[in-house]
């Protein structure tokens, strides 16, 4: 077993925005870690997952929302009760449009 306490350390160096950097670093003072606890954490998730730790997408807002004006010109909409638009909020996934 590898003991985290005796291994060889280094020095990672990057440059980002101060301001990026500051807003990062009260993040993590807010979850009771400096910046650099964030990152050693960040890259052991990193390394656990063999991969990011998080999944990179190109969706957004923007992109749904450009989806819904199409298909609401089209004539591609469906009409619900409130009882079901209140069921569809509160189980998005769950809904399928037949």
């Amino acid at each position: 077993m590898i003991n985290p306490s005796k291994s060889e350390k280094t020095r990672l160096t990057i440059r980002m925005d101060l301001d990026r950097k500051q807003k990062a670093e009260q993040v993590a003072n807010s979850l009771g870690i400096d910046l650099t606890g964030a990152v050693n954490l960040f890259i052991s998730q990193m390394i656990k997952e063999n991969g990011l730790p998080f999944k990179p997408t190109n969706d957004t807002l923007a992109v749904d929302l450009k989806q819904a004006l199409k298909e609401a010109k089209s004539g591609e909409t469906s009409t619900v009760s409130v009882d079901e638009f209140m069921k569809i909020l509160d189980d998005p996934e769950a809904y399928t449009d037949d």
